[in-house]
């Protein structure tokens, strides 16, 4: 009975001390939040405070925008309405859902800024800091202009046929032991095709060595991401991070080390073979034109947090058709007695409109990458400061029902056939807004498309019953949604 009672006594101190952290935690976070309302102001004209949740200890939202979106984003909006604040860490961001104030907002985005390091903290900065997407001004102009020759739109046609023969390629031994049927998962099935299309497009052509160096790199530094980046807390801070996480340090200083080597090595095996993206970029590097870090990090942006956004796309694009056999009949139906080439590039096919659902359904992120404009916004009735970052809800545009009607979260390709092209300006979050859209859209649709051709010309998709069953499935190591779902693969016969 002592022991019983000793046990109980336990139990109800620790419980105790246990509401009492939590409650003064709260407290804590609340008093946080009313400090940093109080040095951020945003408000209406009736001087109202924009609402939105309360500040949390250290990363404020940041790690709930990426790992998990789609709820926060129903969520946030639900209790907040259309416009609304989050944190970013101790950075406000303001988020917005209703077309008229993407509008309004990226009435200037010619001279947008894109937030420092995505307002995501010292160990994301080391990784990608300083890449394309995240730089601006003159910077931004000088690494576009590095890499605007491989990715335009007419760029990517010259080079169609060379895409398409990898594609071809990778779907004819997508199943080395060549069976009638198999399963895989689908972001396992699909991964190494955009990765290394990708890489060629950059590198040229690459040998077995070489693809096997580079795909272990990129573990390397998905790894970190996933482990650290995604982990925020101590992380943020690179002080904290070299005195408390040391293993951690040494990890991303042996990825720095092999990528910066590895793209070295390309530049000396290529420089003699023509013109190759990384010899001029390596060049204008050893010239000042740009900086390490800016070469690094835009290759790391282009290859490998491109890995996640592709995969993460091409693979919910395979699971949707593999959902729907009415629309994969009718795809592959349009595919006969044409050119592969040919049908790629066309915008009104149903391969294109079931391109453009996907990205509807499931965008790369929930969150687009905080920028901010110098003047000062009206946003949903909200007086927002200039440089303030403001972040489009994906999610929230892309399931507008009153744009896209009732059915606005079903798989639904058929929709685009009375949408004007003009009308998807604000209403789908795709490549992003204004002016900063990803220079690799032409490069990534094109790929995406033919990789779709010719997988429906061999196979035909099913999903299995636990596939089914939990669709939504997705891991929680990436930064994109990466679906965990399989697809049945099953040869066709013709």
């Amino acid at each position: 009975m002592g022991k019983l009672f000793i046990a109980l006594a336990s139990g109800l101190l620790v419980g105790t001390v246990w509401l009492l952290v939590c409650s003064t935690r709260v407290c804590i976070e609340k008093i946080i939040t009313k400090l940093l309302v109080l040095l951020h102001p945003v408000k209406d004209s009736q001087n109202v405070s924009i609402p939105g949740p309360n500040w949390k200890s250290y990363d404020g939202q940041l790690l709930e925008k990426f790992l998990d979106g789609k709820a926060r984003a129903q969520e946030w909006q639900h209790c907040y309405g259309p416009t609304y604040r989050i944190w970013s860490g101790t950075t406000p961001e303001i988020v917005i859902t209703k077309p008229e104030d993407i509008r309004t907002f990226h009435s200037d985005s010619v001279s947008h800024n894109k937030a420092r390091s995505s307002n995501a903290g010292w160990m994301f900065h080391q990784l990608l800091g300083e890449c394309m997407g995240l730089i601006n001004g003159a910077r931004w102009t000088a690494l576009r202009n590095e890499f605007a020759p491989t990715y335009t739109h007419s760029a990517v046609h010259e080079k169609i046929s060379i895409i398409s023969n990898q594609a071809r390629d990778y779907v004819n031994n997508l199943d080395p032991q060549q069976r009638p049927s198999f399963s895989l998962r689908t972001a396992d099935a699909v991964s190494r095709f955009p990765f290394f299309c990708t890489a060629t497009s950059i590198y040229g052509p690459l040998s077995d060595h070489e693809k096997e160096a580079l795909w272990a790199i990129a573990q390397q530094s998905l790894a970190i991401m996933g482990k650290y980046v995604l982990s925020g807390g101590i992380y943020r801070s690179g002080r904290l991070s070299r005195w408390v996480a040391p293993a951690a340090v040494r990890e991303l200083n042996t990825f720095q080390t092999a990528w910066e080597e590895f793209n070295l090595e390309m530049y000396r095996t290529r420089r003699e073979k023509g013109t190759v993206p990384i010899v001029e970029l390596w060049r204008h590097m050893e010239e000042g034109l740009v900086t390490k870090d800016e070469a690094l990090h835009t290759l790391s942006e282009i290859i490998f947090a491109n890995l996640d956004v592709a995969t993460g796309t091409l693979s919910w694009l395979v699971i949707f058709l593999a959902l729907d056999e009415n629309v994969q009949k009718q795809v592959r139906e349009e595919l006969s007695g044409g050119r592969a080439e040919d049908l790629c590039t066309s915008k009104n096919s149903l391969l294109a409109h079931c391109f453009l659902e996907t990205l509807r359904l499931r965008p790369f992120t929930a969150f687009s990458i905080p920028e901010s404009s110098p003047s000062n916004k009206v946003l949903g009735g909200f007086h927002v400061p200039a440089n303030t970052s403001v972040v489009v809800s994906a999610l929230c545009v892309n399931y507008n029902k009153e744009f896209w009607g009732k059915d606005s979260e079903e798989f639904r390709p058929s929709r685009f056939q009375s949408v004007k092209p003009l009308d998807l300006r604000y209403n789908l979050f795709s490549f992003g807004f204004g002016t900063r859209k990803c220079l690799g859209q032409h490069f990534g649709e094109v790929m995406m498309k033919l990789f779709v051709i010719y997988l429906l010309e061999r196979y035909e998709l099913s999903l299995t019953p636990a596939a089914r069953a939990d669709l939504n499935k997705v891991g929680r190591d990436n930064w994109v949604p990466i679906p965990e779902a399989e697809v049945v693969f099953t040869e066709r016969k013709v």
